[in-house]
């Protein structure tokens, strides 16, 4: 029995090594779905800036618009002031008059225009700097999906071995009542199903054994679990 057991203490080593690489492969997807995220975020980010600055060149033409409107009314006043056809002083005045204010909304329209281009200019230089954050990210993921891809055959590999060791480890476990034990306790005690004993107290629990315990983990070649905690106790190898 006690060679059973610890031929069941090495199957746990084994299946404890395959749940920590089958572990490590289920986290592989992680770093990719944040870089993923963080280009989901500038891509969306990107769209923004976009969508604002297409506002603003919108407004930039309706303001040029209203420039040439403007402009082409100056000119239709002035044509008139300077024609000869009005000879009347107060209308000629009051034509002055309006072509000023009109020269004056003009102006204010070109002083927004001026501020209206330089912030088109900082859209566009933003957008071309999010455009190079966005490609090198994207590159990123595409070495991150290389390397995982990497990773992942590695992890497979060292599975694949592990198992065939865990076979070669099962052949020599005769007892399958023992072996069932171990299968329903994995679970339960979280891979840690069988504990070397070399003291008064259990190291799966952390928890005193009776003397009697004790007692015939070191004599006798029995099958023996733990009063607190039900795993599976052996005593520890000389040579361990």
């Amino acid at each position: 029995m006690r060679e059973q057991l610890y031929a069941l203490l090495e199957l746990q080593e084994i299946d404890l090594e395959i749940l920590h690489e089958e572990k490590k492969q289920k986290r592989l997807p992680d770093s990719i779905n944040e870089i993923e995220k963080v280009i989901e975020n500038i891509e969306k980010r990107y769209l923004k800036e976009k969508e604002s600055l297409k506002e603003l060149q919108m407004k930039i033409k309706r303001r040029e618009i209203d420039s040439k409107t403007i402009d082409a009314k100056i000119i239709k006043h002035q044509d008139e002031l300077y024609s000869g056809k009005t000879s009347d002083i107060k209308e000629l005045k009051q034509l002055q008059k309006v072509i000023e204010s009109m020269k004056n909304d003009r102006d204010k329209i070109e002083e927004d225009l001026l501020i209206m281009m330089d912030e088109e200019d900082g859209y566009k230089e933003g957008i071309g700097k999010i455009e190079k954050e966005l490609s090198q990210i994207k590159e990123q993921l595409k070495k991150r999906n290389l390397e995982v891809s990497q990773e992942e055959k590695e992890i497979q590999l060292r599975i694949q071995e592990r198992n065939k060791k865990r076979e070669e480890i099962i052949s020599k476990i005769t007892n399958h009542e023992l072996l069932e034990s171990y299968r329903m306790l994995w679970k339960e005690k979280e891979g840690k199903v069988v504990v070397e004993i070399d003291g008064p107290t259990c190291s799966g629990c952390n928890l005193s054994l009776p003397s009697d315990i004790i007692y015939h983990l070191q004599k006798d070649d029995l099958l023996i679990t733990c009063p607190n905690c039900n795993r599976i106790l052996v005593w520890k190898r000389s040579d361990h």
